[in-house]
């Protein structure tokens, strides 16, 4: 559901963070308006984007790093896709403040509700992961494209982008603030 207000309705997401409690306490009216709001959001953006050739490519938000933990976390129960993704996310956020295309206080308010739904929003209590070796399979990802690797990142809560111009050093300092060694 977090993903969904933030990749592309801004509105939902300031609800979320008014109302999550609510929907993680599993209330009926909060749960329903939420699972179906995110419902309709998906049918549109794949509606509008059967191949992934465009909008679509927006729903991969948070899976770019998501995947790199999830590779060098061996892919068991250490880490779920779920919590890989919502780490993910937080990185992405993250990276978006760093690069100034939102506020701190923006990419705060990201890893803050992260944070208050029950995912992990760190890669520190993960145990020691190398900066380095999340890169390394970053760069093996299927949306890398011309050896550059492919961000969903945002440019304001609710609306993200695809971009692949990243640095490395902007890279290194994102996973390393977040627990990377």
């Amino acid at each position: 559901m977090i993903k969904y207000g933030v990749l592309g309705d801004a509105a939902f997401f300031a609800w979320l963070e008014t109302h999550g409690p609510a929907v993680l306490a599993l209330d009926p009216a909060d749960l329903e308006s939420s699972v179906a709001h995110c419902c309709r959001m998906k049918a549109e953006i794949v509606g509008e984007d059967e191949r992934e050739a465009g909008r679509r490519a927006l729903l991969n938000l948070g899976h770019t790093f998501g995947h790199a933990l999830e590779a060098e976390t061996g892919f068991g129960d250490t880490l779920l896709h779920g919590e890989s993704v919502a780490i993910g996310i937080v990185l992405a956020a993250d990276l978006s403040a760093r690069l100034g295309r939102i506020s701190a206080a923006d990419a705060a308010r990201v890893a803050e509700l992260v944070a208050a739904s029950g995912c992990p929003s760190e890669i520190a209590p993960l145990g020691k992961l190398p900066a380095e070796r999340l890169i390394a399979h970053m760069g093996h990802d299927k949306k890398v494209e011309g050896g550059r690797i492919t961000f969903i990142l945002l440019d304001a809560i609710g609306r993200a982008i695809t971009t692949r111009d990243v640095g490395s050093d902007d890279l290194y300092a994102v996973l390393r603030a977040r627990g990377a060694t």
